[in-house]
């Protein structure tokens, strides 16, 4: 643990109330301006400093654009460093704006507090508003005063068999690599991979692995 001297602030924090009332009582406190909402805090050294305070409505991490769309994992992204104010509504309109067929929208909150962990999904309802997506890798988040360029990867699932093999070459376990290039968009086992990317102009394709927290992450990959 660091000593305190030598500790620094990032400049916000994090309550958990246990009763829905206090965070309403939180919110009936706060002063409301421009449609955000600010709480003086008072300090040894600082008197009433207006800060700002985020509460987080659970109904807003979900949205559904088209519900008779099936959600189909196969065309749904991740998107990381959603900013936290966001709410999936507002994900799945710049999304459905940017490159339409939006079905779903989810931001991704911490299984403890319920809060945004800064992560999304988008779900499209068909192939081409998908690859247009995967293939931007980088989208510029502009909504009120957000204005953030956030990355966008293939959501990657962990439970997908070998689309090649169907588990027939690695015992039936689980695919673990998937490739994003839009030549392939498919799971496969290690003897698939190499298979199939020793092919020419395949060479070069780099798998993504699932990381913690649906974070999917690009890995080395080389055979000797």
């Amino acid at each position: 643990m660091s000593h305190p001297s030598c500790s620094f602030s990032a400049g916000y924090a994090f309550l958990l109330f246990q009763e829905e009332s206090s965070v309403q009582a939180l919110i009936d406190a706060c002063i409301e301006e421009d449609g955000k909402l600010y709480l003086c805090v008072s300090s040894p050294t600082i008197k009433d400093k207006p800060v700002q305070i985020r509460p987080w409505n659970l109904s807003d991490s979900d949205f559904v654009m088209d519900g008779s769309q099936p959600l189909d994992p196969r065309k749904t992204i991740f998107v990381g460093g959603v900013p936290r104010p966001l709410r999936a509504v507002e994900l799945a309109m710049i999304m459905d704006r940017l490159y339409g067929g939006v079905c779903y929208a989810g931001i991704d909150t911490d299984p403890e507090l319920k809060y945004p962990k800064g992560a999304g999904r988008v779900a499209f309802s068909n192939q081409q508003s998908y690859i247009a997506a995967i293939s931007a890798r980088f989208v510029q988040l502009q909504h009120n005063d957000i204005d953030k360029r956030v990355e966008v990867k293939p959501y990657v699932l962990d439970d997908q068999m070998c689309d090649e093999c169907q588990g027939a070459r690695c015992g039936g376990k689980f695919a673990p690599f998937f490739c994003a290039n839009v030549t392939c968009l498919q799971y496969y086992c290690e003897y698939c991979w190499a298979s199939i990317h020793s092919r020419a102009g395949r060479e070069f394709h780099k798998p993504l692995v699932k990381e913690g927290g649906d974070r999917p992450r690009h890995v080395s990959f080389r055979w000797s």
